[in-house]
């Protein structure tokens, strides 16, 4: 059975998890807390130390991006990289725009309201948290409205890695209590609203929850906010 190494909490072990619930691959997520502690086979798998790894009976692989192309490779169908070179291409700059800009523009959020209380024991810092609702976050938002025009994907009509990578990494907004302002970015709220409904994104929040939640003090559970529908 495939192993997922990774953090509860990781945004990057998401897009992974996401493929492998679409696919309907079975797998295990192995809880890696970079905070404290690390095993050897840990360390052998991801010469970088950084999460996710994956196992597949004796192979081994890095970085997330990497991770997915292996499974879409391995287990095809569905797909989620397009046939068409130009519609491939746009899939990937969606898939690295998410990873890169759009992870910098929102990780603040997700960081100081729910890993530093978490792993840390502090309160959030609000003002970083204000710089990236207000200085960060407009910005990759206004691009991605338009970008979608009210589809209900990024990639014409069909669900690929892009919309894996994005939907994964607003699921830090949605953990942080943070929802998308529908008047300002009706198209990219509606698009989230419909897909964190999807079964694997759905589930994928659940499962995450919980784990979560199992690193929480027993007595202050973090409160979710719900899923909107």
């Amino acid at each position: 059975m495939i192993t997922l190494y990774g953090a509860p909490g990781s945004v990057f072990v998401r897009k992974p998890r996401i493929l492998l619930h679409e696919k309907k691959v079975p797998f295990i997520v192995d809880p890696i807390n970079l905070y404290r502690y690390v095993h050897e086979e840990f360390k052998q798998a991801s010469p970088l130390t950084k999460i996710p790894v994956l196992r597949d009976d004796s192979f081994t692989l890095a970085d997330s991006s990497a991770i997915c192309a292996y499974l879409d490779k391995k287990y095809p169908t569905p797909s989620f990289y397009p046939q068409d070179p130009q519609a491939y291409a746009k899939a990937l700059w969606f898939e690295e725009y998410a990873d890169t800009v759009l992870f910098q523009a929102i990780a603040p959020c997700y960081y100081q309201t729910v890993l530093v209380p978490l792993y840390h024991g502090r309160e959030p810092d609000t003002t970083q948290i204000d710089q990236a609702l207000t200085q960060r976050l407009p910005a990759v938002a206004t691009y991605l409205e338009t970008q979608l025009v009210g589809n209900l994907y990024f990639i014409a009509d069909q669900f690929t890695i892009a919309d894996v990578a994005i939907v994964s990494m607003f699921m830090n907004m949605h953990f942080s209590g943070f929802p998308i302002d529908a008047c300002r970015w009706p198209n990219l709220a509606a698009y989230l609203k419909a897909h964190f409904q999807r079964a694997s994104f759905h589930g994928c929040i659940k499962e995450i929850e919980r784990e979560l939640n199992k690193i929480a003090p027993p007595a202050a559970p973090y409160q979710y906010p719900d899923i909107p529908n």
